[in-house]
Formats: C-alpha cells, structure tokens, sequence
C-alpha cells in the first residue's frame, strides 16, 4: 500500500483527505526544534526506510523537516511526490521526476 508520510502528528491538524492516497505515516510527533536537524535526520532515515518511489509527502510543519525529508526521498527513489494543502480543502499532488 501506497504512504503518506506526515513530517509532524502536531495538535489539530486534519489529514483525512490525504487518506485517500495512501496509508500516513508520522515521522515525528510534538514539538520539535527548528535547529535539531540531525533529531529531524535520523527520524526520517528510520521512516523511508521502507518506501517506495510511489509514496507522498504531505508539506506541513516545520520547513527544515520537510526539507530534509524531501530530500531523503528524493535522494533514495529519483523523484518527488507532494501533497499539497489547496484552498478548496483538499490535498492535491505534485509529482517531480529528477
């Protein structure tokens, strides 16, 4: 099954429509430091360690976090897979092939 990976399970933060690409997987949870980026390195190693090049990462939290983690997976499968929060409510997805 296709995975979502969410770079932060924050408070009040709805990704039900995300769902519907695939299964979400939280990389982190709670506060993190905008300045731990080797905490935020090391959790998204652990976390893509079994992904695919057709999972998606939803942009949310911290831009560092998502930033390394796009990174990582576009390092590890050649390509990017986004989901993007639209102003309709719902996620759409953006896809780089590098």
């Amino acid at each position: 099954m296709t995975k979502v990976y969410v770079p932060n399970e924050g408070a009040g933060h709805d990704y039900s429509d995300a769902e519907r690409y695939g299964e979400l997987v939280f990389v982190t949870s709670g506060s993190v430091s905008p300045f731990d980026t080797g905490v935020m390195n090391r959790s998204w190693t652990e976390a893509l360690e079994g992904s695919s090049s057709s999972d998606y990462i939803i942009v949310t939290s911290l831009n560092s976090l998502c930033m390394i983690g796009a990174a990582q997976f576009a390092t590890k499968h050649k390509r990017l897979n986004l989901l993007i929060f639209s102003s309709s409510g719902k996620y759409q997805k953006r896809e780089i092939i590098l």
